[in-house]
């Protein structure tokens, strides 16, 4: 049972990861700062981030909200994961 919680916490800590790389990869494309980013998106710096870092995974309102500001789909937001 230990070992399987190990490996869930694991997979989403990976999945955040590839998460925060995505953004981060629209961003660039985009020709976004982080602060543009989370200025188009009603966030705060640090919070984006922590998104890009892979340390936070956003709500849905925050996923509408990337979404819209980086003119992407969700399929290219959680492309990989």
């Amino acid at each position: 049972m230990v070992l399987v919680e190990l490996k869930k916490a694991l997979l989403m800590a990976n999945g955040k990861k590839v998460f925060g790389e995505n953004v981060q990869r629209l961003r660039f494309k985009r020709k976004l700062t982080q602060d543009q980013l989370a200025q188009n998106c009603g966030l705060t710096l640090r919070y984006i981030q922590m998104i890009e870092a892979g340390a936070k995974f956003p709500r849905l309102h925050t996923l509408r909200a990337l979404s819209h500001s980086l003119n992407c789909t969700w399929n290219d937001l959680f492309a990989k994961l």
